[in-house]
Protein backbone atom coordinates (compact mmCIF):
# COMPACT_ATOMS: atom_id res chain seq x y z
CA UNK A 1 0.00 0.00 0.00
CA UNK A 2 1.08 3.84 -0.57
CA UNK A 3 0.39 6.64 1.31
CA UNK A 4 1.35 10.44 1.69
CA UNK A 5 2.78 11.68 5.04
CA UNK A 6 2.44 15.28 5.92
CA UNK A 7 4.82 17.48 7.40
CA UNK A 8 4.46 19.74 10.35
CA UNK A 9 5.21 22.99 11.56
CA UNK A 10 5.33 24.17 14.99
CA UNK A 11 3.25 27.11 15.70
CA UNK A 12 4.41 27.37 19.15
CA UNK A 13 7.05 25.50 21.07
CA UNK A 14 8.37 26.13 24.79
CA UNK A 15 11.49 24.46 26.29
CA UNK A 16 10.67 23.95 30.16
CA UNK A 17 13.33 21.88 31.24
CA UNK A 18 15.49 18.51 31.15
CA UNK A 19 14.38 15.38 32.77
CA UNK A 20 16.19 11.99 32.52
CA UNK A 21 18.36 13.81 29.98
CA UNK A 22 15.22 14.46 27.52
CA UNK A 23 14.26 18.12 27.34
CA UNK A 24 10.32 18.51 28.21
CA UNK A 25 8.46 20.49 25.67
CA UNK A 26 5.02 22.08 25.67
CA UNK A 27 3.83 23.80 22.33
CA UNK A 28 0.99 23.40 19.31
CA UNK A 29 1.77 22.13 16.03
CA UNK A 30 -0.07 21.50 13.01
CA UNK A 31 0.08 19.10 9.88
CA UNK A 32 0.97 20.91 6.21
CA UNK A 33 0.50 19.40 3.02
CA UNK A 34 4.47 18.91 2.07
CA UNK A 35 4.88 14.99 1.96
CA UNK A 36 6.56 12.35 1.37
CA UNK A 37 5.10 9.11 -0.28
CA UNK A 38 5.47 5.93 1.37
CA UNK A 39 4.75 2.56 -0.04
CA UNK A 40 5.24 -0.77 2.36
CA UNK A 41 4.39 -3.85 0.85
CA UNK A 42 4.53 -7.37 2.34
CA UNK A 43 7.18 -10.18 1.88
CA UNK A 44 7.15 -13.64 2.80
CA UNK A 45 10.35 -13.79 4.80
CA UNK A 46 11.12 -11.96 7.80
CA UNK A 47 13.07 -8.77 6.40
CA UNK A 48 13.05 -5.23 6.30
CA UNK A 49 14.12 -4.04 3.37
CA UNK A 50 14.26 0.01 2.74
CA UNK A 51 14.65 2.21 0.08
CA UNK A 52 14.99 5.64 0.12
CA UNK A 53 16.95 8.48 -2.03
CA UNK A 54 18.75 8.97 1.07
CA UNK A 55 22.44 8.04 1.47
CA UNK A 56 21.53 6.95 5.15
CA UNK A 57 22.66 3.42 6.86
CA UNK A 58 19.75 1.40 6.67
CA UNK A 59 19.62 0.59 10.35
CA UNK A 60 19.54 4.18 11.28
CA UNK A 61 16.58 4.86 9.20
CA UNK A 62 13.57 5.67 11.27
CA UNK A 63 11.15 3.91 8.93
CA UNK A 64 13.47 0.76 9.23
CA UNK A 65 13.66 1.01 13.28
CA UNK A 66 9.85 1.73 13.37
CA UNK A 67 9.17 -1.46 10.95
CA UNK A 68 11.52 -3.60 12.60
CA UNK A 69 9.80 -2.74 15.89
CA UNK A 70 6.56 -3.51 14.68
CA UNK A 71 7.60 -6.89 13.27
CA UNK A 72 8.95 -7.62 16.67
CA UNK A 73 6.15 -6.21 18.52
CA UNK A 74 3.52 -8.21 16.80
CA UNK A 75 5.36 -11.56 15.59
CA UNK A 76 4.59 -10.11 11.54
CA UNK A 77 6.39 -10.84 8.65
CA UNK A 78 8.90 -8.44 6.95
CA UNK A 79 8.25 -5.68 4.48
CA UNK A 80 9.68 -3.44 1.43
CA UNK A 81 9.97 0.17 2.39
CA UNK A 82 9.89 2.50 -0.74
CA UNK A 83 10.30 6.00 0.09
CA UNK A 84 9.79 9.28 -2.19
CA UNK A 85 11.24 12.14 -0.62
CA UNK A 86 9.25 15.65 -0.67
CA UNK A 87 9.68 16.96 2.90
CA UNK A 88 12.74 18.63 2.97
CA UNK A 89 15.71 16.84 5.37
CA UNK A 90 16.79 18.57 8.62
CA UNK A 91 14.58 21.40 8.11
CA UNK A 92 12.40 21.05 11.26
CA UNK A 93 9.40 19.63 9.30
CA UNK A 94 9.42 16.19 10.48
CA UNK A 95 10.81 14.43 7.60
CA UNK A 96 12.30 11.17 9.37
CA UNK A 97 9.63 11.28 11.78
CA UNK A 98 6.60 11.18 9.03
CA UNK A 99 8.47 8.13 7.31
CA UNK A 100 8.72 6.40 10.52
CA UNK A 101 4.62 6.85 11.35
CA UNK A 102 4.22 5.89 7.48
CA UNK A 103 5.85 2.77 7.99
CA UNK A 104 3.76 1.81 11.15
CA UNK A 105 0.34 3.27 9.92
CA UNK A 106 1.00 1.36 6.61
CA UNK A 107 2.12 -2.07 8.66
CA UNK A 108 -0.74 -1.98 10.92
CA UNK A 109 -3.38 -2.01 7.65
CA UNK A 110 -1.29 -4.85 6.48
CA UNK A 111 -1.12 -7.06 9.30
CA UNK A 112 -4.71 -5.86 10.77
CA UNK A 113 -2.95 -3.89 14.00
CA UNK A 114 -5.28 -1.10 16.21
CA UNK A 115 -3.83 2.09 14.81
CA UNK A 116 -4.40 4.05 18.25
CA UNK A 117 -3.58 1.08 20.31
CA UNK A 118 -0.72 1.65 23.01
CA UNK A 119 1.49 -0.60 21.69
CA UNK A 120 1.82 1.07 18.16
CA UNK A 121 1.77 4.46 20.39
CA UNK A 122 4.79 2.71 22.25
CA UNK A 123 6.70 1.97 19.38
CA UNK A 124 5.88 5.39 17.66
CA UNK A 125 7.60 7.16 20.34
CA UNK A 126 10.88 4.54 20.94
CA UNK A 127 11.64 5.82 17.45
CA UNK A 128 11.02 9.80 17.77
CA UNK A 129 9.64 12.31 19.81
CA UNK A 130 6.78 13.79 17.23
CA UNK A 131 5.91 10.03 15.67
CA UNK A 132 2.94 9.73 17.31
CA UNK A 133 1.90 13.18 16.35
CA UNK A 134 2.68 12.61 12.37
CA UNK A 135 1.00 9.32 12.40
CA UNK A 136 -2.29 11.20 13.57
CA UNK A 137 -2.04 14.67 12.48
CA UNK A 138 -4.07 17.45 12.07
CA UNK A 139 -3.84 20.26 14.58
CA UNK A 140 -2.19 18.82 18.37
CA UNK A 141 -0.94 20.42 21.35
CA UNK A 142 2.39 18.59 22.27
CA UNK A 143 3.95 17.72 26.12
CA UNK A 144 6.50 15.61 27.75
CA UNK A 145 9.38 15.27 25.03
CA UNK A 146 6.88 15.82 22.41
CA UNK A 147 5.56 11.97 22.13
CA UNK A 148 2.21 12.78 24.55
CA UNK A 149 -0.13 14.53 21.97
CA UNK A 150 -3.78 16.24 22.46
CA UNK A 151 -5.40 16.98 19.04
CA UNK A 152 -7.94 19.86 18.45
CA UNK A 153 -10.16 20.47 15.48
CA UNK A 154 -11.05 24.08 14.56
CA UNK A 155 -12.59 25.70 11.66
CA UNK A 156 -9.39 27.59 10.45
CA UNK A 157 -7.26 27.06 7.60
CA UNK A 158 -3.42 28.46 7.86
CA UNK A 159 -1.37 29.16 4.97
CA UNK A 160 2.35 29.85 4.95
CA UNK A 161 5.44 31.41 3.35
CA UNK A 162 8.05 28.19 3.73
CA UNK A 163 11.28 29.25 3.50
CA UNK A 164 13.81 26.36 3.68
CA UNK A 165 17.60 26.58 3.58
CA UNK A 166 20.44 24.01 2.33
CA UNK A 167 22.25 24.35 5.98
CA UNK A 168 21.37 21.99 8.31
CA UNK A 169 21.32 22.10 12.19
CA UNK A 170 20.79 19.26 14.39
CA UNK A 171 18.27 19.12 17.46
CA UNK A 172 21.17 18.33 19.76
CA UNK A 173 22.84 21.48 18.67
CA UNK A 174 20.11 23.54 19.08
CA UNK A 175 19.21 22.29 22.57
CA UNK A 176 22.31 22.27 23.37
CA UNK A 177 22.61 26.18 22.26
CA UNK A 178 19.36 26.87 24.31
CA UNK A 179 20.81 25.02 27.55
CA UNK A 180 24.06 27.41 27.42
CA UNK A 181 22.55 30.52 26.71
CA UNK A 182 20.39 33.45 28.54
CA UNK A 183 17.90 33.69 26.47
CA UNK A 184 14.61 35.62 27.64
CA UNK A 185 12.01 33.72 29.65
CA UNK A 186 8.62 33.60 27.47
CA UNK A 187 6.01 31.23 27.66
CA UNK A 188 3.78 30.79 24.54
CA UNK A 189 0.30 31.19 25.81
CA UNK A 190 -0.80 27.56 24.12
CA UNK A 191 -4.01 28.01 26.26
CA UNK A 192 -4.90 31.20 24.34
CA UNK A 193 -3.58 30.23 20.61
CA UNK A 194 -5.69 26.63 21.18
CA UNK A 195 -8.73 29.11 22.08
CA UNK A 196 -8.21 31.35 19.58
CA UNK A 197 -7.96 28.61 16.91
CA UNK A 198 -11.05 27.38 18.43
CA UNK A 199 -12.84 30.42 17.64
CA UNK A 200 -11.69 31.11 14.21
CA UNK A 201 -9.47 34.15 15.27
CA UNK A 202 -6.83 33.25 12.97
CA UNK A 203 -5.21 36.82 12.63
CA UNK A 204 -4.69 37.04 16.80
CA UNK A 205 -3.57 33.71 17.22
CA UNK A 206 -0.87 34.32 14.70
CA UNK A 207 0.36 36.83 16.54
CA UNK A 208 1.09 34.81 19.09
CA UNK A 209 3.30 31.90 17.10
CA UNK A 210 6.94 31.97 18.52
CA UNK A 211 9.64 29.38 19.03
CA UNK A 212 11.93 29.27 22.22
CA UNK A 213 14.85 28.16 20.08
CA UNK A 214 14.79 30.50 17.11
CA UNK A 215 17.08 33.29 19.13
CA UNK A 216 19.34 30.29 20.92
CA UNK A 217 19.97 28.64 17.29
CA UNK A 218 20.66 32.16 15.71
CA UNK A 219 23.94 32.55 18.51
CA UNK A 220 25.10 29.65 17.14
CA UNK A 221 24.42 30.22 13.17
CA UNK A 222 24.14 32.48 10.81
CA UNK A 223 22.37 30.84 8.14
CA UNK A 224 19.00 32.66 7.82
CA UNK A 225 20.76 35.80 9.39
CA UNK A 226 19.95 37.54 5.10
CA UNK A 227 16.56 35.88 5.43
CA UNK A 228 15.41 37.38 8.85
CA UNK A 229 16.93 41.10 8.15
CA UNK A 230 15.11 41.19 4.91
CA UNK A 231 12.23 39.77 6.37
CA UNK A 232 12.18 42.81 9.70
CA UNK A 233 12.92 45.11 7.03
CA UNK A 234 9.53 44.69 5.22
CA UNK A 235 7.75 44.07 8.76
CA UNK A 236 7.62 40.62 8.53
CA UNK A 237 7.24 37.79 11.47
CA UNK A 238 9.44 34.41 10.68
CA UNK A 239 8.97 31.63 12.95
CA UNK A 240 11.44 28.85 13.12
CA UNK A 241 9.88 25.60 13.19
CA UNK A 242 11.35 22.71 15.43
CA UNK A 243 14.82 23.06 16.02
CA UNK A 244 15.40 24.69 12.10
CA UNK A 245 16.71 25.28 9.73
CA UNK A 246 12.91 25.84 8.25
CA UNK A 247 11.20 29.32 8.78
CA UNK A 248 7.84 30.16 8.37
CA UNK A 249 5.28 33.07 8.27
CA UNK A 250 1.74 32.30 8.14
CA UNK A 251 -1.56 34.02 7.45
CA UNK A 252 -5.11 33.91 7.47
CA UNK A 253 -5.53 33.59 3.26
CA UNK A 254 -3.51 31.91 0.91
CA UNK A 255 -3.95 35.73 -1.17
CA UNK A 256 -1.24 37.19 1.43
CA UNK A 257 0.93 33.86 1.36
CA UNK A 258 1.15 33.99 -1.77
CA UNK A 259 2.29 37.45 -2.78
CA UNK A 260 4.72 37.15 0.30
CA UNK A 261 6.40 34.07 -0.87
CA UNK A 262 6.76 35.63 -4.39
CA UNK A 263 8.29 38.70 -2.37
CA UNK A 264 11.04 36.26 -0.78
CA UNK A 265 11.62 34.38 -4.06
CA UNK A 266 12.66 37.68 -5.92
CA UNK A 267 15.33 38.49 -3.17
CA UNK A 268 16.64 34.98 -3.42
CA UNK A 269 14.54 32.69 -0.70
CA UNK A 270 14.27 29.66 -1.66
CA UNK A 271 10.47 29.81 -0.73
CA UNK A 272 7.04 27.76 -1.22
CA UNK A 273 3.14 28.04 0.22
CA UNK A 274 1.73 25.45 2.64
CA UNK A 275 -1.64 25.00 4.51
CA UNK A 276 -2.55 23.31 6.77
CA UNK A 277 -4.58 19.52 6.79
CA UNK A 278 -6.32 17.58 9.05
CA UNK A 279 -5.18 14.63 8.76
CA UNK A 280 -1.20 13.18 8.90
CA UNK A 281 -1.53 10.53 6.31
CA UNK A 282 -3.78 9.98 3.60
CA UNK A 283 -3.53 6.74 1.42
CA UNK A 284 -3.13 6.77 -1.97
CA UNK A 285 -5.45 4.47 -4.14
Amino acid sequence: MKVKVYAKLNLTLDVLGVENGYHNIDGIITSVNVFDEVEVNVRRDGKIVIDCCVGVPFEDNTAYKAADLFKRRFGTSGVDIHIKKGIPFSSGLGGSSADAAAAVYCMCKLFGAELKSKDVFDICASVGSDVNFMLLGGLGRIGGKGDNVVLYETPVELYFALTTFDYKISSKTAYGAFDKGRFPFRNADNDEIICLLKQGKTESAILLFCNRLQEAVASVSGYAEEYLGFAASVGLKPIMTGSGSAYYIAFDSLNKADKTAALLRRNGFKTLVCKNVSVGIEEII
